[in-house]
């Protein structure tokens, strides 16, 4: 009988040294927004607007990462994405998202386009909220991303503007934690925001204009 005590003793005390292993440091992700189904869609063809997308403007109050992990016995483990470069990765990730979805997409540049490919459409964000929580206790962790950005598109044939904010959320629950399932997680989220977006936004001509509710 004692030497079962003195066993599930250790092995507790096991499974709390386990739980603080890593507590304290940064794991990076590069994070993605696949689309559902590649290829051309509604108003992408040859003809669809040249689209330049800036870096989104970071405008959340914390900007040193984009969430923690709190473990069972009480340690920390940080998430952040990019290297911590948001602005630019959201950037990337919105041109990957709209040239997998067959548009014509590019990061803006200080250098003027060639004459031959002149920007039609200005695309940038505001970063109001990117936060992954994931709260570890006995047996399982529940992961909440939260996400919420202001787009706005210059057109630069009539000098128009459209701007929406948008949102959106998930949570997850894992027996097994693994700093990927926050990626995971982050990039469905993200793209469930991009797939929002471009439900909201059609072509019409080689500028973007906002999809009446009626038409979606």
């Amino acid at each position: 009988m004692k030497q079962r005590t003195s066993f599930l003793i250790s092995l507790v005390g096991l499974l709390v040294f386990s739980g603080c292993q890593g507590t304290g440091k940064m794991v990076n992700f590069d994070l993605e927004a696949i689309p559902n189904s590649l290829g051309q869609q509604e108003g992408a063809q040859d003809n669809s607007p040249d689209i330049a997308v800036e870096p989104f403007q970071d405008d959340r109050l914390d900007q040193s990462r984009i969430g923690t992990r709190t473990h069972v016995s009480g340690g920390v483990t940080y998430f952040n994405a990019w290297n911590g470069s948001i602005g630019e990765g959201m950037a990337h990730l919105t041109v990957d998202y709209l040239r997998q979805k067959g548009w014509n997409a590019h990061i803006k540049t200080s250098e003027s386009p060639p004459a031959e490919k002149k920007t039609d459409v200005i695309l940038s964000g505001k970063i109001l909220a990117l936060k992954a929580l994931a709260k570890s206790r006995f047996g399982s962790t529940k992961i909440d991303v939260r996400v919420k950005i202001g787009f706005e598109a210059k057109n630069e044939m009539d000098g128009s503007t459209v701007r929406m904010v948008l949102g959106s959320n998930g949570t997850d629950t894992v027996v097994s934690f693994d700093p990927q399932d926050v990626r995971k997680l982050t990039s469905e989220v993200l793209k469930e925001l991009f797939g929002q977006l471009f439900k909201d936004l059609k072509v019409q001509g080689r500028t973007f204009r906002l999809r009446s509710p009626s038409a979606s």
